[in-house]
This record gives C-alpha cells, sequence and structure tokens, in this order.
C-alpha cells in the first residue's frame, strides 16, 4: 500500500475517534462489526480489511463492490452526522444457496406472491455436481444475513441446512482453518454469538443420513455444529422426511411472526423496591411459582424500571425502560418486542403488579393497581430474514428431484409468513380475520331456562351442533373498509371511520361482500347463525359467559345503558368505535352490543335433532341478526338471543361481519 494511502487512513481515523460514537440499539450501516456504535472500532476493522487486501462484504460500506478509501469516507459522514438505518417493507426475505463445488446463490428478497415464481425457478435451475462447501455456505450465508437492509418489525433471522453428507472442500475456501472439525466449532460459535440487527441466528440442520454417509459421528457432530441449540439438528433417513421437516421448520418460524406491545401504568413508588408484573394466572400463594412476568427495580429519580428480568418470555425493550409518560402519581412504561416462550397471546386479565417486602421475604399484590388503566396489548407482525442452503452435491443425483420439490413446498410455505395469518388489505385497509377452531356445542337454551323468564322461546330446543374450523371477523366490518369496497358512506353516525357501517340490508351486506371477493380473490361470505353463536361463546375455548366474553355487559358492549339511555346530546350516543370495548375468549370484539349483525340463515325454528354444519332453513321471510345493538337492554345482548329482519332492511343499529372458511 502507498504510504500517502495510509496516512490518509490515519488521519481519517483520528477524525473518526475525535467525533465519538453514535449509539444505537440495532445493527445500522457504518456499523461494520455490527456491536450496536458507528466509531472507531469499525475504523480499524476497515482499514484492517484494506491493509491485508481481505473481502468482507460488512467492510464494503458504500456497496460499490471494493474495500476502499471511498467506504471511509461514508464511514466519516456517518460519524460526522449520523448513520442511516437501512430499512425495508414488512414481510419475508428470503434467500437461496446451491452448495457443491461452488456456491449458487439466489440474494435476500423478499417473498411474495410475485417473486415466488423467480423463487421456484432458481431452485430448478441448480443442478449437481461433485463437491459440497457445506461450511463455506453457511459462513457466507451469514455474511449476507449481516449486510442485508434491515426489514421492518425484524423478528427472526434463520439459516436452514439440508445435507446428505460431510463437508467437502470448505478448508481450501478459507486459510482460517485447519480441521473441518476446527471450522465447524468456528461456525458453532458463530451462529450462537452473532446478531442480526440484535436479533439471534435461528439455524435449524436437517441431515439426510444413508448409504453415502460412512463416518455417523462426523455427520452427527455437524448437525449439532451448524444448529443453533439440539432441538434445531434434525436426523432423518428418507427424502420424505426431510419435506417434513422443512414444513416443522416452516410452521416453526411463521408462528413466531408476531410480537406484542404491553403498555404498564401503575403507581411511581420509592427508589429500590422491587416490582414483578406476572402475566400467567397466580395468587398470593403463587406468586413466587409464577412461570411469566417482568421484574426490575424502580428508580425514583429517572421514572424507570432497571435490572429487567424476563421469565417466560423475549422481549426488545432491554434491561431498563424508563417512563413513556407520567400522569400524577402513575407511570407509563411500555414493553416491545415481547413474545411468551409458550407462543400463546398475553392476556390482560391475567397482569398484575407485586411488591417484594424484604423483611417478610415475600410478594405483596399493589392494591393501586389495574388494568382498567391499561390500554389492549397491541400485536405488531414481524419480519424475518432466512437462508435456505441446499445440498447440491452429486451423490444426490437419484434424489434430487425429492429436494427440489421439498424446497419449494417450503419456500410455499413461508411465502404466508408475508401474509399475516387473518390479515387482509383492500384499496389501503386492512381487517383483520380470527381463526375459529372447529367443535361440538350446544346450541340454544333449555326449556328450563325460558320457562325462568331468562330467555325467549324461539332460542330452544338446546341441540348439538358440530362445526367445521372457520375464521370470522375480529371485528364488526367498518365504514371506512365499506368505503374501501364500496366507495361509499351509508351510515348514519358519522365522523369516524372506525365505527361499524351500519344502514346497510342483507342485499347491500351480499354486494359488497361479492365486490370484496372480486378484490381479494377470496370467499368470504356472511356468518351462519350456528357459526355466529359459536364464536360469540369463545368457541372451544368458551367460558360459559352470558354476553360474548363476560357475565358483565358493560366490560364487552356498547348497549342501551351506556349508549342510547346517555341522551343524544352526549358524544356517547349510538355506535362507537370497534374493538373499543374487551374482546371475548377467541379475541372478537363487538359481538354483544354496538349493532346487530346479519346472519346467512332464513330465520326459523330449531329442532332437537343433532347438526353438522348448518345453514338454516331452505327458504324464509327474515333473515336472522344477531348480538344487539348500541340500544339494545341487556337481555337482547345475550350469546343465544335471536332476532330476524327484511333482507331489504335497513337501520341505525344493522351492520355486519364476515367469514371465511
Amino acid at each position: 500500500m502507498r504510504l500517502t494511502t495510509l496516512f490518509s487512513l490515519i488521519v481519517l481515523s483520528t477524525l473518526m475517534a475525535l467525533a465519538g460514537p453514535h449509539h444505537y440499539s440495532s445493527n445500522i450501516e457504518g456499523d461494520v462489526n455490527a456491536d450496536g456504535d458507528v466509531n472507531i472500532a469499525d475504523v480499524n476493522v476497515v482499514v484492517d480489511a484494506i491493509l491485508s487486501d481481505r473481502h468482507d462484504p460488512a467492510c464494503d460500506v458504500n456497496g460499490d463492490g471494493d474495500i476502499t478509501i471511498a467506504d471511509m469516507n461514508v464511514l466519516i459522514d456517518y460519524i460526522l452526522s449520523g448513520p442511516v438505518v437501512p430499512m425495508a417493507e414488512t414481510g419475508m426475505y428470503m434467500g437461496i444457496v446451491g452448495y457443491n463445488q461452488v456456491l449458487n446463490t439466489k440474494p435476500l428478497a423478499m417473498l411474495d406472491s410475485t417473486s415466488v415464481t423467480e423463487f421456484n425457478e432458481f431452485v430448478a435451475s441448480l443442478t449437481t455436481q461433485p463437491g459440497r462447501l457445506m461450511y463455506y455456505s453457511v459462513d457466507k450465508a451469514i455474511d449476507a444475513l449481516s449486510v442485508a437492509r434491515k426489514p421492518v418489525n425484524l423478528q427472526n433471522v434463520a439459516v436452514v441446512t439440508f445435507t446428505e453428507g460431510l463437508d467437502q472442500g470448505s478448508l481450501m475456501m478459507t486459510d482460517k482453518y485447519e480441521t473441518e472439525a476446527e471450522y465447524a466449532q468456528a461456525l458453532n460459535a458463530r451462529i450462537v454469538d452473532q446478531r442480526i440487527y440484535g436479533r439471534p441466528i435461528k439455524a435449524y440442520t436437517v441431515g439426510l443420513l444413508n448409504d453415502n454417509v460412512k463416518d455417523t459421528t462426523q455427520f452427527r457432530a455437524n448437525l449439532y455444529a451448524l444448529s443453533s441449540d439440539s432441538t434445531k439438528a434434525m436426523e432423518v433417513t428418507t427424502m420424505g422426511e426431510v419435506n417434513s421437516k422443512f414444513q416443522a421448520i416452516a410452521d416453526d418460524l411463521v408462528s413466531r411472526n408476531m410480537s406484542e406491545t404491553l403498555t404498564l401504568v401503575f403507581p411511581g413508588v420509592g427508589t429500590g423496591t422491587r416490582i414483578r408484573f406476572t402475566l400467567d394466572e397466580v395468587n398470593d400463594a403463587t406468586v413466587g411459582e409464577s412461570q411469566v412476568y417482568i421484574e426490575g427495580t424502580f428508580s425514583l429519580k429517572t421514572r424507570s424500571l432497571t435490572n429487567i428480568v424476563y421469565k417466560g418470555l423475549t422481549c426488545n425493550a432491554g434491561d431498563s425502560v424508563a417512563a413513556s409518560s407520567v400522569d400524577g402519581m402513575f407511570v407509563t412504561l411500555v414493553f416491545n418486542g415481547i413474545q411468551l416462550d409458550s407462543e400463546e397471546r398475553i392476556e390482560k386479565k391475567n397482569i398484575q403488579e407485586w411488591y417484594w417486602i424484604e423483611d417478610q421475604q415475600t410478594w405483596q399484590a399493589s392494591t393501586e393497581f389495574t388494568t382498567d388503566r391499561l390500554p389492549d396489548v397491541e400485536s405488531t407482525y414481524s419480519s424475518a430474514l432466512v437462508m435456505l442452503l441446499l445440498d447440491c452435491s452429486s451423490v444426490l443425483d437419484e434424489n434430487f428431484d425429492e429436494l427440489q420439490s421439498a424446497a419449494n413446498q417450503f419456500i410455499e410455505r413461508m411465502q404466508n409468513y408475508n401474509t399475516i395469518p387473518g390479515m387482509f388489505t383492500v384499496n389501503g385497509v386492512s381487517f383483520q380475520m380470527v381463526a375459529v377452531d372447529g367443535g361440538t356445542f350446544t346450541m340454544g337454551v333449555d326449556s328450563a331456562t325460558v320457562d325462568m323468564g331468562l330467555a325467549n322461546a324461539d332460542e330452544m330446543p338446546a341441540h348439538e351442533v358440530t362445526l367445521a374450523p372457520f375464521s370470522i371477523g375480529q371485528t364488526e366490518v367498518t365504514q371506512e373498509l365499506w368505503y374501501a369496497v364500496m366507495g361509499s358512506y351509508p351510515s348514519g353516525f358519522t365522523g369516524n371511520l372506525q365505527r361499524p357501517v351500519e344502514q346497510v340490508s342483507w342485499d347491500d351486506c351480499q354486494e359488497f361482500i361479492t365486490r370484496l371477493n372480486a378484490i381479494t380473490g377470496k370467499s368470504f361470505r356472511l356468518p351462519t347463525e350456528a357459526e355466529w353463536e359459536f364464536a360469540a361463546r369463545g368457541g372451544v375455548k368458551s367460558r360459559g359467559t352470558l354476553y360474548a366474553g363476560s357475565d358483565n355487559l358493560d366490560e364487552v358492549a356498547w348497549f342501551y345503558a351506556n349508549s342510547y339511555a346517555v341522551g343524544t346530546d352526549s358524544p356517547d350516543y349510538g355506535t362507537h368505535t370497534v374493538a373499543a370495548k374487551h374482546g371475548n375468549e377467541l379475541g372478537l370484539y363487538d359481538m354483544s352490543g354496538n349493532v346487530f349483525e346479519w346472519c346467512s340463515d332464513w330465520y326459523g325454528p330449531y329442532t332437537e335433532e343433532p347438526q353438522e354444519n348448518p345453514t338454516g332453513p331452505e327458504t324464509g321471510v327474515r333473515r336472522v341478526t344477531r348480538g344487539g345493538s348500541w340500544f339494545s337492554v341487556p337481555g337482547d345482548s345475550r350469546v343465544t338471543f335471536r332476532n330476524y329482519e327484511a333482507p331489504a332492511s335497513r337501520s341505525y343499529s344493522l351492520g355486519f361481519r364476515l367469514v371465511l372458511q
């Protein structure tokens, strides 16, 4: 290297050292060593790459394919003016490497309905050759993940490797290692220790053990070395099992694509007070046995929770969280990116606050903490970066087409990652469908309930109904969604597009659904009366409440007392924003109250015979409506209450929600 260039590097390094670091919570452009800072340490890495003539993709800061003084200039700008956080659209990003004596790579790109064909075509283009650069391909895959643009809400980073044997040739691609065992050990350390934008690498390895593998000890050692933990090292003996494992891995990744934001509002306490927020069902006697909690020490001076420990969950908020707001005696803390280890959702009703009483060595419940002050737990749909590595060694010749088929099925399954389960967007307006497991339940009520005046005669006889799985709208169709599909505003209550649409007849709903299906390519419809009641009851998770989600109607519904009796001059008169009350066991909102909801069935009497997926009478005069409305008395908001209207009827209290099967 010329002395002038070396002198320039020294000057630049000095300037950067004087400028000081920029600290960030996730990886950024210019953060060459991925430690969360852009500072002299990154400069040293780039200087080392230039002096040693080493091509490290992370050091190519300006992305021009070379590592030169130009990259140093970019680093100066980052340090002096602040680096640029690379962001990309939320979704699934996938890359593929087919490895034998060379690496054939499809770079990381958004996997969606358009690009999936390109991914399939790439897999089809792969051919077998001698050689197996397995270690080297994993190394390069992690390099690619390290320099990828950061997707919004990144939650998962994964490497999925398929191999049909041992490594052959990787040692020839680097001068760092003398033996395969040394290379494998270094890779395992990298997989376990390295963070990509602050996220750990989930590394899965599927190994096909057949007659081609003689050194089974090394084969199994490789599976463990190239996996992030032992549960992700999978040994199989047939290609059919390979496909099953690929699908299981895809399901594991897809199931983890949602995180939650939990907001806690509680009274401020003295510095040093140890606080625990339990998220599972515990009481005074069992709080010490809680398996899901957030615990830390409160600092009155900084209004923050410090030295935080997370039990039974992961969280992006870190080990110290400062108050997002302070309102009198109450402090608000926000915890982002929460995922429960159980993969369940946080239930707000289970949240409790406890103080540690040192001299008694026990936890005491906070009498001033109430979930009524807490906003609903927010769900955030996250992104993923996934590299799929495929062994293309010539020993796979007779099984290679099966591997390609398994890879394509994996790709198709992962494509669903970009489609938030149940989330649909129409002309910029999104709506959520909630999956309802199929099951058998008792529909209606018995004669004794009617005799006591607690139900109406048309709600009996109670009868057994079995339903197949379906999805139902998390909320009633809003005015915003109606306009996105129909281009009109028929509702009588205006000024808030998140209110349910009303003044729509059963026939109007059919026109809406026809247009919606043409836009989405799906088959939405109105729920059957049986589906509606099953969902309102909470499906297989039902707790047997009188109303949809509670025995206290005010907790879950806008009805006569809080929406009609208040009078026309009150802002609470009429319909309300959907999902403003608590949901039921399935996370469905306003199944009781707000607006009555059209069902697909003609209205008719029940029968005693068990039924499977009933759709009501074949003909009739009126269609069923369910759920009660903003001016209904409590009895009309029960989950078994039945109502009916002529198909052409419209009213200020009549709307609908969707079903998809």
